[in-house]
């Protein structure tokens, strides 16, 4: 074909082989790592073509020996980024017992006709008004931006939580671009006196750290104002870049998802706190955004953070799943009724449907179409990838994870559930290593170092497990799967008094509260005792555990898949 510094147009997609970028038509930057997208140039080069998949890996790791798998991993990566779903071949067909195939017709130009992309990050803006309780507003307004600079072609912005954990950091303006991997940062403050608010923000070019534009926003403290506050920085922000906003996009980036801004005030705090993922966080968050569905019921935003936080009621705090399901499957299809192409809502939807439901084409469907709506989304990434790491599509799991780690690479969050899919798929090592990093990034994260108990178990490093599961405990009182983590090591340590008392305290205090049956079969199979543990597995069955998505993948559970109640409990999960 032509030469390899070409521009490669197909569907709705263009390849540009020398600034190694795909991206839709509209301008919108789809990732893809430095392997997947040599896999789709080699095959977009030999269109038309049937590529034998040992062709294929020696032209992708030319110095490397892999496996096929790494190929397998790389196709479905290819498929979900083109749009592809289960059984539709527009781009990649799969030849048996050969190789794959680029079937879609391609066009060829030279390499400028690709646009050049900008790469911004949205920091939060400083609270200096001295009052703790507005700190949720700088917050919200670095939000509010990133959603709709994120509307724009030609611009790309850094996901929330990477730009976000510079958050009360002094760091130079030009280290955090080149952390986030951004050409510049919008960053300003917010000052609260009275009925007054002072709004700053600067746009600030990373490579000489000079500012390319800067002001100041003095209101009245009503939040019609903000609402203004956040087109005019926006329109700002456009003008610096000198981009051209047509028409019909406008709308579209401007568009506020309720015009009613008491609700809107009222969902900002609730998100806040939120994110704070504690329990009083979740406790506060589902509050306020309660209350802003009341102010506005069409609010399809305010009943995804409630479908969010009725699933953490139930995953973090372990609540009663026959009481907190159904809350949080009632709010997302809500949010899905209101607006069907919220992609937050489709993808809230199928993560709780994931864990309450079980029924995982469903799931799937309503994930598609979130990516369909928002094929960058860091956050439906790492939910999806739960989907097929927990069939045992371990490939797909992996690919998904590793797409959003691109996304959002400071997110101690998505490096966690990375670590965890790698456990799942048997490559403990691996998992290890990324659980460092996640702990790393963010000391307090429960999940992090749950993961790496469970991972050291695999090891066999039961002092590791136990002292990581204790930091869990710490972290969130109320989850008891930091518990009976530490006992199962404590059990394969020869502590077996130890693992007793655990095992009686969660007993008892399954007398008196929702105590997840999965976890204390989980000290049962510490224990060795397998009959047990396989009793309470069905138990957790019965109560709808959610944790019982983890059953196929578990490898706590190898000891008991020979065992005949064990594989009917897996063909009742639609496991088998």
């Amino acid at each position: 074909m032509a030469e390899r510094s070409g521009v490669y147009e197909f569907g709705n997609f263009r390849l540009n082989r020398r600034e190694r970028l795909l991206e839709r038509r509209d301008g919108v930057r789809i990732p893809l790592g430095p392997k997947a997208f040599d896999t789709l140039a080699y095959l977009v080069e030999h269109v038309g073509t049937v590529v034998h998949k040992d062709e294929l890996m020696r032209a992708v790791w030319r110095d490397a020996a892999v496996e096929e798998n790494n190929l397998n991993q790389n196709i479905s990566t290819l498929r979900r980024a083109l749009g592809e779903g289960r059984g539709d071949n527009r781009y990649i067909a799969t030849i048996p017992s050969r190789g794959y195939q680029f079937v879609a017709p391609v066009s060829v130009r030279g390499a400028e006709a690709c646009s050049n992309e900008t790469a911004i990050a949205v920091l939060p803006f400083a609270n200096v008004s001295g009052e703790p309780d507005f700190e949720y507003f700088g917050d919200g307004l670095a939000e509010e931006l990133i959603t709709a600079l994120s509307r724009l072609r030609g611009v790309r912005l850094a996901a929330r939580t990477s730009a976000f954990s510079f958050k009360g950091r002094q760091v130079d303006v030009r280290e955090i671009a080149a952390q986030l991997g951004v050409d510049m940062v919008l960053e300003g403050s917010v000052r609260k006196a009275g009925s007054r608010l002072r709004v700053t923000a600067q746009l600030v070019n990373a490579a000489d750290g000079y500012h390319l534009w800067s002001n100041r926003y003095d209101r009245e403290m009503e939040m019609r104002d903000i609402f203004e506050v956040q087109d005019e920085i926006a329109v700002a922000v456009l003008q610096a870049l000198k981009l051209q906003l047509p028409g019909g996009q406008r709308a579209e980036v401007f568009r506020h998802r309720t015009e009613d801004v008491r609700a809107h005030e009222l969902y900002m705090k609730g998100r806040f706190h939120l994110f704070r993922m504690t329990q009083s966080g979740i406790e506060t968050g589902l509050q306020y955004l309660e209350r802003a569905i009341v102010v506005d019921p069409s609010y399809a935003l305010a009943h995804v953070g409630i479908a969010h936080a009725y699933r953490m009621y139930g995953l973090s705090l372990e609540m009663q799943p026959g009481e907190v399901g159904p809350k949080a499957m009632a709010a997302a299809r809500k949010a899905v009724q209101i607006d069907e192409t919220l992609a937050e809502a489709h993808a809230v939807l199928a993560f709780n449907t994931f864990w309450y439901e079980w029924t995982w084409d469903v799931a799937e469907k309503h994930f598609r179409r979130a990516l369909e709506l928002d094929p960058n989304s860091a956050d439906t990434q790492w939910m999806y990838a739960h989907l097929p790491s927990n069939k045992s599509q371990h490939a797909e799991a992996l690919s998904a994870i590793a797409w959003a780690r691109e996304l959002d690479p400071l997110s101690g969050l998505i490096n966690a559930m990375e670590g965890q899919f790698l456990l799942h798929a048997g490559r403990v090592d691996e998992a290890i290593e990324r659980l460092r990093e996640a702990t790393d990034l963010d000391p307090g994260s429960r999940v992090a170092h749950l993961f790496a108990a469970s991972a050291y178990i695999e090891k066999g490093r039961f002092e590791d497990a136990v002292s990581e599961a204790a930091a869990a405990r710490r972290l969130t009182p109320a989850n008891t799967q930091g518990l009976a983590l530490e006992a199962y090591a404590h059990a394969r340590l020869g502590n077996r008094p130890v693992a007793d008392a655990a095992l009686n305290e969660l007993l008892e205090l399954s007398n008196h509260r929702f105590v997840s049956p999965y976890h204390i079969a989980i000290i049962y199979a510490g224990l060795a005792e397998h009959a047990a543990a396989v009793s309470w597995l069905e138990r957790g069955y019965e109560a709808r555990d959610p944790k019982m998505v983890f059953v196929q993948v578990e490898p706590k559970w190898n000891a008991l898949r020979p065992l005949p109640r064990f594989a009917r409990l897996l063909d009742k999960m639609n496991f088998g």
